[in-house]
């Protein structure tokens, strides 16, 4: 139980920071529209390296962490 307490805590706190980024890049683009391609760069290069290593651990370890992803539930 303590483990999937300390995962809740992670993905709580990565939440908040990604909130952050979110509102953060939303004022700077508001601020600057020019910025938004460089802001937009930041953001694929973040989804990019999570995704990549979602796959590339999921690879090591035969365990596919996106399958227990249901997509269609997100939205």
């Amino acid at each position: 139980m303590q483990e999937n307490q300390t995962i809740d805590d992670h993905l709580r706190e990565a939440l908040a920071h990604l909130e952050q980024a979110i509102d953060q890049s939303i004022h700077a683009a508001l601020e600057n529209h020019a910025a938004s391609k460089e802001l937009g760069g930041k953001w694929e290069q973040f989804l990019g390296k999570f995704y990549g290593m979602v796959k590339d651990r999921g690879k090591k370890t035969q365990i596919n962490v996106l399958s227990w992803i249901s997509f269609s539930k997100i939205r």
